[in-house]
């Protein structure tokens, strides 16, 4: 899988839309430095309590203020990704 990393508030909406996914955060976690991680909840894990759907804007307003970019599937095959550190 080539992975690519963005930025671009549009083009990770795309690739999420692409597999249905929509945007949400973590409601529990394991860690406690994780404040609300956020996440992309798939058709699959709509009904996990854990996850909770939240706008496009909330969710872009959060990544921005913790300067995260996605990495994910660059030829959108695959629905894997993780958010990782600007820089």
């Amino acid at each position: 899988m080539a992975e690519a990393t963005t930025t671009d508030h549009a083009t990770i909406q795309t690739w999420a839309k692409k597999h249905n996914g929509v945007p949400g955060v973590v409601e529990e976690t394991t860690t406690a430095n994780d404040s609300r991680p956020l996440a992309i909840i798939w058709p699959e894990n709509r009904s996990d309590a854990k996850l909770r759907e939240i706008s496009w804007d909330t969710f872009f307003d959060h990544f921005e203020l913790r300067q995260l970019a996605l990495r994910h599937d660059k030829e959108g095959m695959s629905k894997d990704y993780r958010f990782v550190g600007r820089g």
